[in-house]
């Protein structure tokens, strides 16, 4: 017991001191006038590390936003899921809420699913996460058809959340293809009706940023940066360090979502893969910068303000700064454990204590 707490100590000096250091950081960063005049590259695409977002003249704006609920369990011979999703459309007039829609309605209907496809583990978890994002993006894009929002807003970020390609001919691959045409709709869509699409990463794990200010530092050598910089920013998320940088209604400088598209696993499916575009924004005082990824293409700095102008217009509490249409799209998408549950029972009460139904031993274990 000794050993451990004495191990705790040493960790938890070490975390501090580090911590220490990103805030170091995070002062330079903000006291330094060398950062107000960045050179323009292919991935600087503003000459300054920190944005004051300017007031919008946007004061009647429609928004929607997405979200989606997922329940699964797996058994001996099948695995059972349940999938929603809800679109919730706020409607402002001179800044102010005066109507609130749902799609397809304001209690959506809970999808029932039996997966036969003898899938392992991993496999089960990764068509999940394919199913849910089905689900969520279809929804997205019928609701853009029925409400035409100037922005819609996902809960995530604007491409599928995950990084592993099928291969052809796996049990994976078709419903991997279905995403991919999910998502290749609704951008369709999205240009069609002219509405803004953005997604909002309320826990990004990014490093990019922290990448591009060790390669800015790199090519502008100024003797006052503190010597730990690069040890720091290649040990640090984007958002832990731009805790110490940004304050609220401030930004970072857009860049883009990927430095090679057409090599990104993800981005190579889609011809608007060089239109992805992304930025830290501060909505409120006492909670993290949220990420942002969006859909432009000229005029990306203004799509980020005006963007970021409607964000800080929808956060209500000074501790968590996610916008108000997406919490709620969160609630209406929530799905309480039992259902699963129930939907089990449901199908035994028809089938009998059949084999395939059987609770997994790891769920069954005496002791």
């Amino acid at each position: 017991m000794k050993d451990f707490i004495e191990l705790t100590e040493n960790l938890a000096k070490i975390v501090g001191e580090m911590e220490r250091q990103r805030k170091n950081i995070g002062n330079f960063l903000r006291e330094s006038s060398s950062l107000t005049d960045l050179e323009l590259t292919e991935e600087i695409l503003e000459n300054k590390l920190i944005v004051r977002i300017p007031e919008t003249d946007a004061h009647s704006f429609k928004v929607a936003g997405i979200d989606g609920g997922l329940l699964k369990k797996s058994f001996h011979g099948i695995d059972l899921m349940l999938l929603k999703a809800v679109g919730v459309i706020f409607s402002y007039e001179s800044d102010k809420l005066v109507s609130t829609d749902y799609y397809p309605s304001s209690i959506p209907a809970i999808e029932p699913r039996t997966i036969m496809d003898p899938f392992n583990d991993i496999e089960f978890e990764i068509n999940s996460n394919i199913e849910r994002q089905i689900k969520e993006i279809t929804t997205a894009r019928e609701t853009v058809e029925k409400f035409e929002p100037d922005i819609l807003l996902l809960h995530g970020s604007v491409i599928p959340h995950y990084t592993f390609v099928p291969e052809k001919g796996s049990l994976l691959s078709e419903n991997y293809r279905r995403m991919i045409g999910a998502y290749t709709e609704l951008f369709e869509v999205i240009k069609l009706k002219k509405t803004l699409l953005a997604g909002v990463v309320e826990d990004s794990r990014g490093t990019r940023f922290c990448e591009m200010l060790n390669d800015i530092f790199l090519a502008r050598f100024n003797p006052n940066i503190p010597p730990e910089m690069k040890i720091v920013l290649t040990k640090t998320k984007d958002s832990n360090l731009l805790s110490y940088v940004l304050e609220k209604g401030e930004r970072s400088f857009v860049f883009p979502y990927s430095s090679k598209t057409s090599q990104h696993p993800i981005l190579r499916e889609f011809e608007v893969k060089d239109k992805i575009f992304t930025f830290y924004l501060k909505t409120v005082e006492f909670d993290r910068p949220i990420r942002v990824d969006f859909l432009g293409d000229k005029g990306v700095a203004d799509k980020a303000d005006f963007i970021s102008s409607i964000l800080l217009k929808m956060v209500g509490h000074s501790n968590y700064g996610i916008p108000s249409v997406l919490i709620e799209a969160d609630q209406r998408a929530k799905l309480d454990e039992n259902e699963i549950e129930m939907f089990y029972q449901d199908i035994m009460n028809k089938t009998g204590n059949i084999s395939s139904l059987f609770e997994q031993r790891r769920n069954q274990r005496p002791f």
